[in-house]
């Protein structure tokens, strides 16, 4: 049998990323993937800071969770680096490998990650300006942050082990005729954003429950079945449902627009309104 012909066709770097930038990530929902991270890294602590400074302006992640070393974060940092098809840990939220590059890539045109363990700090960054001028078009992911971003690494110092990610030139939410108050209205859209999201993880009073702090204001969680309105008289018994294992159904009838406040109904609404927010939750994953 005669051996096979083959061309070896590795995609352009610049090309490549520009496209992937194109996934349909919101801000909150790009945020909220980089989240999923943290929690799988078991970070029970998230501080997110927006920093407005016009077109310059910067956000950064900060978790408490395990960290990487050089090896895991050079790993991380690669796309595409994990097969979809390997066996996962329980813990594991991701599956392509794709999400904290893409998620972030969906925002800025600045990535840069450290992360400190075992006692030592490491850093990568990708720089898409960098990619886009390069001569041959590599995939040149660069060691430790820019000259001038690296006093924003200095919270990271506080914590024996966690990450921080630092979105910078963020041309995807900076666009023209952007302004302060935008900002501000999109720091609020991802407050309620991340309170759905991750309500189940925030809700309680245990020590081990998530905290998120968004320009140090604590996320407060928001429950979208009112769980112990007294308006709320009917919720259904679990459904289990013999074919999949641990998978349980509940459905919830939310009360009449006359049986609450305006404030409890407003809230009720979620960020989206009524309409937007009914319809299915995955609440119980494992992690």
């Amino acid at each position: 049998m005669a051996s096979s012909v083959f061309r070896h066709a590795p995609p352009k770097a610049c090309a490549m990323i520009e496209s992937l930038r194109g996934l349909g990530y919101t801000t909150a929902t790009a945020l909220a993937d980089i989240i999923d991270n943290s929690i799988a890294a078991c970070a029970d602590r998230l501080d997110i800071t927006f920093i407005w400074l016009g077109t310059g302006s910067i956000i950064s992640i900060l978790d408490n969770g395990n960290g990487m070393t050089e090896r895991e974060l050079d790993k991380g940092m690669r796309l595409g680096e994990i097969n979809p098809l390997e066996t996962r840990k329980n813990n594991d939220l991701g599956r392509f490998g794709l999400g904290l590059k893409t998620a972030s890539f969906s925002q800025c045109r600045r990535l840069t990650v450290a992360s400190r363990k075992s006692g030592e700090m490491n850093c990568l960054r990708w720089d898409l300006d960098v990619i886009a001028t390069s001569k041959d078009d590599g995939w040149y992911l660069l060691e430790g942050a820019h000259e001038e971003s690296e006093k924003l690494l200095f919270p990271l110092n506080g914590y024996d082990t966690g990450s921080l990610v630092l979105w910078e030139v963020l041309d995807r939410i900076i666009t023209p005729g952007f302004a302060e108050q935008d900002f501000l209205d999109l720091i609020d859209r991802v407050e309620q954003h991340l309170a759905m999201v991750f309500h189940r993880l925030l809700e309680g009073n245990n020590s081990s429950r998530l905290k998120i702090y968004i320009n140090n204001k604590p996320v407060n969680p928001w429950n979208p079945f009112l769980i112990g309105h007294p308006a709320k008289s009917w919720s259904s018994p679990e459904v289990v449902f013999p074919s999949v294992d641990g998978v349980v159904m509940e459905c919830h009838v939310l009360p009449h627009k006359d049986k609450l406040t305006e404030s409890e109904f407003q809230s009720a609404a979620g960020p989206e309104g009524w309409t937007a927010q009914q319809g299915f939750y995955v609440l119980d994953i494992t992690i």
